[in-house]
């Protein structure tokens, strides 16, 4: 009975133990309170290994109010370094007499030290500290009981040791991230000037092909594009449904801008093309009107056209992987490296003050919002694209609208629609590289990669015409207007937008 009664209270104290690890000093003055109380000691003393140094640190509290201070030994004196030396419990039923005992190691100042029980605190990679149990109470000496209670509570004390550390680190890890992302931020900022200058902007922003499938972004000035962006929220009504704030989505916007790379492909100039083709197929397709999205959808589509290459930097996710970069070691367990540091920075500029697009959302729309959001960045890696193929062609002959597999394979489709619109730079960087005697990659490889696209266009074609009944003579229709248009902004608009680049 005195064994069971001492086992539950041994319990009772490792989780106690658990609830502090949140805190490494209030965590050692617990253990050390009670473990006097579990064994029934004057004094408790607990010294970690310092590894660096080869020191025992000790924390105590001087007394009420005052700071945590520390006292240091040399690791391989007194009855503790003996202890961490050999491994092995060590019961001195006379303290002074044991041939390792240090006054300065295994004592407190003003105290007798009659007996003292040291024991290893170990975790899986081995000793991390020792415990030291001075003078019991009731009776002359530590038992064996003591010794077994004592490494049974090293146990616990160590996991929770280590358990505190990791915690601390990642906390610290948290706070470094944070202050990195505020660096970054600082870094994109946007002056309210050029808010003022996007709102106040007075240029012609009606093309009359903005909502063409097949749009020629070049036939728009750079310093224009963010307009643009603008104007498609607007012409879809995403202004007024979802309550957005003006000054909000101007900044959003050029955040947005400001955090692309000046990289061949994946550049701020790519993320507007694919934000205006996901613009022109939810007007051409009537994806809303139809039933096929419903409103959040439709702007976290276009809103994921804008973000999802936020921070590119021109490779690939398997150079990533091989090289072992900072990025591979935060993603590649969980696969799709680049879209996920995508997705994460455009969480962070979505939580960032002014930039908080989605602050009217009723919280169910908002964490519903970031989910799609996620869905749409994720399905422009096109290895997810090649993994879920079967799906696709399944839903292309029995689509059924409420079926939520079927909409996520729909979503996946358009995004990657959208993102496939132009290949003409990836093209060029490849023709240079076979110049040059250079293998370039297949996606940049127009004799490999057209037909991997077409192969795309044909899967996606019918699913966009039986799903949204967009028959021939639309195509026809669209693919004519944007021959009239590409030979109509020909030498008038090329000479300002090649001053732009």
């Amino acid at each position: 009975m005195h064994l069971k009664k001492k086992c539950q209270h041994l319990l009772r104290v490792a989780k106690r133990l658990f609830t502090q690890v949140a805190s490494l000093d209030t965590l050692l003055q617990m253990a050390m309170d009670q473990a006097k109380h579990l064994i029934r000691a004057e004094y408790c003393a607990v010294m970690l290994i310092d590894v660096d140094r080869m020191e025992f640190v000790e924390t105590y509290h001087p007394g009420k109010g005052k700071e945590t201070a520390e006292r240091r030994y040399p690791m391989n004196v007194g009855i503790a370094g003996y202890v961490v030396k050999t491994g092995a419990l060590v019961n001195a039923k006379s303290a002074k007499d044991h041939p390792a005992f240090d006054p300065d190691v295994d004592s407190y100042p003003g105290i007798d030290v009659k007996t003292i029980l040291t024991f290893p605190i170990r975790e899986q990679t081995g000793i991390i500290g020792v415990g030291q149990l001075i003078n019991k109470i009731g009776d002359p000496y530590f038992d064996a009981m003591d010794e077994e209670m004592a490494l049974a509570f090293s146990i616990y004390c160590g996991v929770c040791i280590i358990h505190s550390v990791v915690y601390q680190k990642l906390q610290e890890a948290h706070i470094r991230n944070a202050l990195a992302n505020e660096l970054v931020m600082y870094h994109m900022q946007v002056a309210d000037s050029e808010v003022a200058k996007l709102m106040e902007c007075t240029g012609f922003h009606g093309h009359p092909h903005l909502s063409s499938l097949h749009f020629n972004q070049r036939a728009l000035p750079m310093r224009e594009l963010p307009c643009y962006a603008l104007k498609m929220f607007e012409d879809l009504g995403f202004v007024k449904t979802f309550n957005l704030k003006r000054t909000k989505l101007c900044r959003f916007i050029l955040h947005v801008k400001k955090g692309y790379r000046d990289v061949p492909y994946h550049s701020w100039l790519h993320s507007f093309n694919v934000a205006q083709w996901a613009y022109a197929a939810m007007i051409n397709y009537k994806l809303v009107s139809q039933g096929y999205f419903n409103d959040l959808q439709a702007m976290m589509y276009l809103i994921a056209g804008l973000v999802h290459d936020l921070d590119h930097r021109g490779t690939t996710n398997s150079f990533q992987i091989q090289g072992q970069t900072t990025l591979a070691a935060l993603y590649s367990s969980e696969g799709s490296v680049m879209e996920r540091h995508h997705l994460a920075q455009a969480i962070c500029i979505l939580n960032t003050q002014g930039c908080d697009i989605l602050e009217a959302l009723p919280r169910r729309d908002y964490d519903r919002a970031l989910i799609l959001l996620r869905d749409f960045v994720l399905a422009s890696d096109l290895a997810n694209y090649f993994k879920n193929l079967n799906e696709y062609k399944a839903i292309s002959l029995d689509y059924q609208k409420g079926n939520r597999t079927h909409i996520a394979c729909l979503q996946a489709l358009l995004m990657n629609a959208a993102d496939l619109t132009v290949l003409t730079e990836f093209f060029k960087q490849g023709d240079v590289e076979k110049s040059r005697g250079d293998l370039p990659p297949i996606i940049m490889d127009r004799d490999k990669c057209v037909p991997i696209i077409a192969g795309l266009s044909v899967l996606l074609s019918p699913e966009l015409d039986n799903l949204i009944e967009l028959n021939l003579q639309e195509k026809e229709r669209l693919r004519l207007e944007a021959e009239a248009e590409a030979a109509a902004a020909g030498a008038v608009v090329e000479a300002e937008s090649e001053e732009e680049y």
